[in-house]
């Protein structure tokens, strides 16, 4: 299931640890490894994504979009609902349930309608696919600083990297913003090594600095192979 998204920024969560429980990515690798898991059959996300631009005139543009769903990615199975809102554009629903047999997709309450692929609706079912969160683990480890508690691994990275962008660029395949500084914090279960949330915000002014962007995206994971899979009509 290859799936694609421009947007991809997020939320900063505030982590308290003492001093002790922090360690440098490159300090605590050398005893594990975060590597996250791929090793399951299905999974349920939430994911938020919030765009805000705000002028040098005051006037603010906004988009924001949150979808649920339910992945089972070795049956290239996927559904849930995608709740989104514009600045001009009044909120609507679109439910979406996308498999090899068909995709479909309806908005608000209205009837389903038939895609001719399930590609584009897995896209924006699913944001990013799981495997791009775990190449973003493997990213923020080696940027940023890891901390561990009795139940998770928590990487920290907040800054302004020109390399980090441009790596960036090649993961989400949208081309590198200069200037744009990055917070994030990923969460990890110590006892699996699946993901739990990946939390992201980003500050972008424009070349001309006339206008500040902020992008966030929350990603949640959970029910790892606890799922089961239903058709479009249930």
């Amino acid at each position: 299931m290859s799936i694609r998204r421009f947007l991809f920024v997020i939320v900063p969560a505030a982590v308290t640890l003492s001093a002790c429980q922090r360690a440098l990515a490159t300090d605590i690798q050398t005893e594990t490894a975060l590597t996250a898991s791929q090793d399951f059959e299905n999974y349920h996300q939430v994911i938020s994504v919030e765009t805000e631009t705000l002028t040098k005139e005051n006037t603010i543009e906004s988009t924001y979009a949150i979808t649920e769903a339910t992945i089972f990615p070795e049956e290239n199975l996927a559904y849930g609902q995608r709740v989104n809102k514009g600045t001009n554009l009044e909120a609507y629903k679109t439910s979406i349930y996308a498999s090899d047999e068909g995709a479909y997709q309806k908005k608000n309450n209205d009837t389903w309608v038939a895609s001719a692929t399930p590609d584009p609706l897995f896209s924006s079912i699913s944001v990013y696919p799981y495997e791009t969160f775990v190449n973003l683990v493997t990213l923020f480890e080696s940027k940023g600083t890891v901390a561990e508690t009795d139940k998770e691994y928590i990487i920290t990275y907040s800054g302004y990297d020109e390399a980090l962008n441009r790596e960036l660029s090649d993961l989400v395949q949208q081309f590198p913003v200069t200037g744009t500084k990055y917070d994030v914090t990923i969460t990890l279960d110590k006892k699996t090594d699946y993901i739990t949330s990946v939390q992201m915000q980003s500050e972008t002014a424009s070349t001309t600095g006339k206008s500040t962007t902020n992008q966030n995206l929350s990603a949640h994971f959970s029910k790892y192979n606890l799922n089961e899979p239903r058709s479009r009509t249930e």
